[in-house]
């Protein structure tokens, strides 16, 4: 594998190679992509990709690395002061960065299901120490939400794990409605937004009446 005299070409060159790997792979799994279309549509011959790369799993490991750091790479702390506005202006900057990369939001979410021995367990590395870091700088964005509310004498790090563990169910509710139709997930955003409001009311409130929890 020669990764280094990847690195070395045109940079023009280089993001036409990755984004025909990343359009194929967003798009079938990874028995059925195919390097003939990589190839093809990225302006070179399948003997030049696997010299970059030896072979397939290699390019779409690298494929998929790049699509997680550009859907995961750091945004802007959100500038607001309360609980909700703190929460959602983070999940704004997140919804924009996938209208952004919308194949690699397709690439990531068909990763996550992909089930070829061939690729299993580095695909799941490679996703478990993005997630990894991704789940640390949620949890930086929640302890600022919830130190905006008055709690009842409770586990300030039990909730705060409890509200992020409760939020990404909820979200990947959307994400797995959506998965074949991401367009809608961005323009119904507003929608999902007060659905979430409504999940997260639920969990803050309480929906037991007084006295009746025993």
């Amino acid at each position: 594998m020669s990764i280094e005299s990847f690195e070395k070409v045109s940079d023009e060159k280089k993001a036409a190679i990755i984004q025909s790997g990343i359009a194929e792979f967003s798009n079938k799994s990874y028995m059925d992509a195919s390097t003939d279309e990589i190839t093809k549509n990225g302006g070179i011959s399948k003997g030049i990709l696997f010299h970059y790369f030896d072979n397939k799993k290699n390019f779409y490991l690298y494929c998929l690395e790049v699509a997680l750091k550009r859907l995961l790479r750091d945004i802007h702390k959100p500038n607001q002061s309360d609980f909700y506005g703190i929460i959602f202006s983070y999940a704004d900057e997140k919804f924009k960065l996938c209208q952004e990369y919308p194949n690699e939001m397709r690439l990531v979410n068909m990763a996550a299901r992909e089930m070829s021995t061939k690729i299993l367990e580095e695909k799941n590395a490679l996703m478990i120490r993005y997630m990894i870091s991704t789940r640390k700088k949620s949890q930086e964005i929640m302890a600022k939400a919830i130190a905006a509310i008055t709690l009842k004498d409770i586990d300030g790090e039990k909730l705060k794990d409890a509200i992020t563990l409760y939020l990404g169910a909820i979200i990947n509710k959307y994400l797995e409605r959506y998965k074949e139709t991401p367009e809608l997930f961005f323009e119904r955003s507003a929608e999902i937004k007060a659905e979430i409001k409504e999940y997260l009311d639920f969990m803050l409130n309480g929906v037991v009446k007084e006295g009746e929890s025993s």
